[in-house]
C-alpha cells in the first residue's frame, strides 16, 4: 500500500528536544541567504529548539505584550 513511502513517515517530524504542547502544523519561513546558513550549520538536534524557543520568545515579547 506504501510502497514508496519514506521509511520514517510516522517520525519524520517529532521534537527530538522533548517539547510539549505543539501545533499539528509547522510553521516555515524563508529567510535571507546569511541567516539561513548561520542557523543550518547549528547541530540538526539543536537546531528546531532554537528556532523554538527565539521564536517562542520574540512572539511573547511583541506579539503578546509579555516582558521577557
Amino acid at each position: 500500500m506504501f510502497k514508496d513511502m519514506r521509511a520514517d513517515y510516522q517520525t519524520r517530524f517529532r521534537s527530538t528536544d522533548n517539547a510539549s504542547d505543539l501545533a499539528k502544523q509547522a510553521t516555515g519561513v524563508k529567510l535571507p541567504k546569511e541567516i539561513d546558513a548561520v542557523i543550518r550549520a547549528l547541530p540538526v538536534a539543536e537546531r528546531s529548539a532554537w528556532l523554538r524557543r527565539v521564536i517562542s520568545e520574540a512572539a511573547e515579547k511583541e506579539l503578546l505584550n509579555k516582558s521577557a
